[in-house]
């Protein structure tokens, strides 16, 4: 099931990526309360598994810690269309593709 998918911009790579409005937030695991929760994320292009930490501040999602390091490792930029996933067997999968 797509969750989301984005066309990169400069800040998402640089600070954070803000999740799009069309997010179908109700596959994403629930925050219970919490500002913050932790989302293990398979990014396939690198052949590892991140902890991305998925904040919630004015109604807001984005993902913050752990996000930056994966960005970092693959090389993004802005263009780049990420796609986030959630596998039927459980667990997320995000997908890059290049701009270039």
């Amino acid at each position: 099931m797509e969750i989301f998918k984005k066309q990169l911009i400069s800040v998402d790579i640089e600070r954070h990526l803000e999740l799009p409005n069309d997010t179908k937030r109700e596959a994403l695991p629930p925050f219970q309360g919490a500002r913050e929760n932790v989302i293990p994320i398979m990014f396939e292009e690198a052949g590892m598994e991140v902890d991305v930490h998925c904040s919630c501040r004015s109604g807001r999602l984005a993902f913050t810690k752990g996000w930056n390091r994966i960005a970092s490792h693959l090389s993004l930029k802005a263009g780049d269309v990420v796609t986030l996933h959630r596998k039927d067997q459980g667990g997320y999968k995000m997908t890059v593709r290049s701009a270039s």
